[in-house]
């Protein structure tokens, strides 16, 4: 048994991997770091009939549209004074093609989103669209809303958000991830709460649609790993860098093959 250990001041949590080994990754995919001065990023809905790329950052940012490939195919500025912003396509994208859409700050940090380029929408469908844009472009802009858990569509972009672990001999766990407050892990036995990892930095490396690498770094510099994989976009299972199924726990909680759901 392999154990992961993540360091935060005085506090511990440790992920215990069992049969984790290393595997060689084919997919080629960007880091995405989140921390604390990260720019903000929401893109609208892009359709094969679309020849630009549109939505709303962090005020004055860089947006860069990559392809599957990771090439840049285009690019632009979010306006200073509203964070709207419209980048022109060279081409009209085919139906799911992926497209990743970057927003770049001056101070360095970067955010990105993996975007599924879908089938032309119908007029049908396009008007519906307009007299609903507000409520569109709300989703866009947090993939992990509170009214989440009636999706049943695996589109999710990124781990936002906070996620509970189904319980085992009277224990369970918390995962907190934000862009403003880094990663924050809890244990819970019965209604006594423990805060064993508060405010560390993470990074996403998407190695599929639904099986990504997390990289930890917490206040301290101790810097630890671990996969996960989405059953769901409301639902993970941690996973070893093979993507199997892995018993785990961190501080006191005892390992099990929990199940984490966005609350």
């Amino acid at each position: 048994m392999k154990k992961l250990v993540i360091l935060s001041g005085s506090l511990i949590a440790a992920f215990s991997l069992l049969g984790a080994g290393v595997a060689t990754q084919t997919q080629a995919s960007a880091k995405t770091t989140v921390a604390a001065g990260s720019p903000s990023l929401s893109i609208n809905k892009i359709y094969a009939n679309a020849t630009s790329v549109s939505g709303k950052a962090s005020k004055g940012v860089k947006i860069v549209v990559e392809n599957s490939k990771k090439k840049q195919i285009a690019s632009s500025t979010a306006s200073k004074t509203t964070g709207k912003y419209t980048v022109k396509l060279p081409a009209k994208q085919k139906a799911a093609t992926k497209l990743y859409v970057y927003a770049k700050a001056a101070n360095g940090h970067y955010f990105y989103r993996i975007m599924t380029v879908q089938a032309t929408a119908s007029k049908t469908t396009a008007k519906k669209s307009s007299s609903t844009k507000a409520a569109a472009h709300s989703t866009s802009v947090k993939t992990t809303p509170k009214t989440s858990s009636k999706k049943t569509s695996t589109s999710l972009k990124t781990p936002t958000g906070t996620w509970k672990s189904t319980s085992y001999k009277g224990w369970s766990m918390k995962l907190t991830f934000s862009q403003k407050t880094g990663l924050n892990e809890y244990t819970y036995q019965g209604k006594k709460a423990t805060h064993v990892l508060a405010n560390a930095r993470y990074s996403v490396d998407a190695k599929s649609a639904n099986f990504w690498k997390i990289n930890v770094t917490a206040k301290g510099g101790a810097k630890s790993t671990f996969y996960m994989r989405f059953t769901s976009s409301h639902k993970f299972i941690l996973v070893n860098s093979k993507n199997q199924a892995i018993k785990t726990a961190f501080g006191k909680a005892p390992s099990s093959l929990y199940t984490f759901n966005l609350q």
